[in-house]
């Protein structure tokens, strides 16, 4: 009788295995599928994003990407004296924000991104995002402050002008800009009418 006991103990324990090792290919199989689907992001890719953040909660008209030579490319909207101006304390952002992650042995490098040549093969923006472009500036070219302008995402218009301080003038003169660009954004159907709208003055302060 305590053999059969222990008999079927044991064909029991046996049985409790086999389901527990069912149970962890399963897992594993799902957990590989689950990766075929969705690679996951690189360590160098993470940090990219991050630097990103980072120089965007100070400045707009930033993208950062890395090349085949382990640079780090800081590409800037705006004139090459704003680049100069501004490039120092990038410089000192991403160092800082690279120090403990894959990029922090990569040289840092400037560069200018260019918006207003719109027509130019080499930037990978979409055909619609262009056209909304060129309306743009069409547009704002009445508004003697203009600089230049930068859409991110999909989702923020960023006006650079050179409107100093923020005086009930220039207030007045940056809400008049936006007024001219939501016109704009609503005449083009084919685009998301719910941009962000930001009117930076010449020390890139937002004034609308």
């Amino acid at each position: 009788m305590v053999r059969r006991f222990g008999l079927v103990i044991g064909l029991l324990v046996v049985i409790i295995a086999i389901l527990i090792l069912f149970d962890k290919l399963v897992v594993d199989d799902k957990s590989v599928a689950n990766q075929g689907e969705q690679p996951p992001i690189t360590n160098e890719e993470l940090s990219l994003s991050r630097l990103k953040e980072k120089l965007l909660e100070k400045y707009v008209g930033i993208d950062v990407k890395t090349t085949e030579e382990k640079e780090l490319v800081i590409q800037v909207v705006g004139t090459e004296d704003y680049l100069q101006t501004v490039k120092k304390d990038m410089e000192s952002i991403a160092k800082n924000a690279i120090k403990s992650s894959p990029l922090k042995n990569y040289p840092i490098v400037f560069e200018r991104w260019e918006f207003t040549s719109l027509r130019d093969d080499n930037k990978k923006i979409g055909d619609d995002i262009n056209l909304l472009m060129e309306e743009l500036i069409a547009g704002l070219e009445d508004f003697d402050v203009y600089e230049y302008l930068v859409i991110e995402n999909r989702t923020t218009i960023t006006i650079q002008t050179t409107i100093k301080g923020a005086s009930h003038e220039g207030i007045q003169l940056a809400i008049g800009i936006e007024e001219a660009i939501k016109k704009i954004v609503q005449a083009n159907a084919s685009q998301n009418n719910s941009y962000v709208i930001n009117i930076l003055n010449a020390q890139r302060q937002k004034i609308n």
